[in-house]
């Protein structure tokens, strides 16, 4: 890390951006791989199985204390909704039933963002469109820290605070960098994600929230 940031802006470069150039570049020197693009027919087993294990684990932590809410919370709960955010990374590019059936991997996604509690997986295919079609530029592509992040978060302490606060900062930075209008599907995914959480309080209280 450094004792402080050592640079005043980004590290700029001026060829285009690498997808289209590597893609070309890898289909030339290993045609075979273009018999492994499409939808991963097991995607769907496995995120709901995991998604259907958190709700189990809603039940069964339901009577704990919170020490040990807050431990599998962690030691448990966390791996599974970090492997389900990769998944919904993956179904926003229509794996799990491709491209063919766009509206059915939005769906998908919903029910992957279950266990995580708070709706994104619709507003992450979004913006991660732009992501991909402007790699790297600046103000456009969101996955790129702010101005304000890069001047900031310059001191060992600050960027171990960045470091965790890196889902608030990769949910959030859209909204200020490129916001776009609330579609249908967004709205969508909250009202499917809120009714999902207040079953689960109803039934279970608020500890199994918690393990999300």
């Amino acid at each position: 890390m450094g004792k402080t940031g050592g640079r005043g802006d980004f590290e700029w470069v001026y060829t285009d951006q690498p997808h289209n150039s590597r893609r070309k570049e890898i289909l030339a020197k290993y045609p075979q791989i273009k018999s492994l693009m499409g939808p991963d027919p097991q995607l769907k087993w496995v995120v709901s199985g995991m998604v259907l294990t958190q709700l189990l684990a809603c039940y069964l932590v339901k009577d704990l204390s919170w020490k040990w809410i807050f431990f599998w919370a962690y030691g448990f709960g966390g791996c599974i909704n970090h492997s389900l955010t990769l998944a919904i990374h993956d179904i926003s590019h229509n794996v799990a039933f491709g491209n063919k059936f766009a509206k059915w991997n939005r769906w998908f996604a919903m029910w992957a963002n279950l266990p995580i509690g708070l709706p994104y997986s619709a507003s992450f295919k979004k913006y991660h469109v732009d992501h991909h079609r402007y790699l790297g530029g600046d103000q456009l592509d969101v996955d790129i820290p702010t101005d304000f992040e890069g001047w900031f978060f310059t001191t060992p302490a600050r960027k171990l605070l960045w470091l965790f606060l890196q889902p608030f900062f990769y949910a959030l930075r859209p909204l200020v960098v490129n916001p776009k209008p609330v579609g249908e599907l967004e709205i969508q995914n909250a009202v499917v994600q809120l009714t999902a959480d207040l079953i689960i309080f109803y039934f279970w209280a608020l500890s199994p929230l918690s393990t999300s």
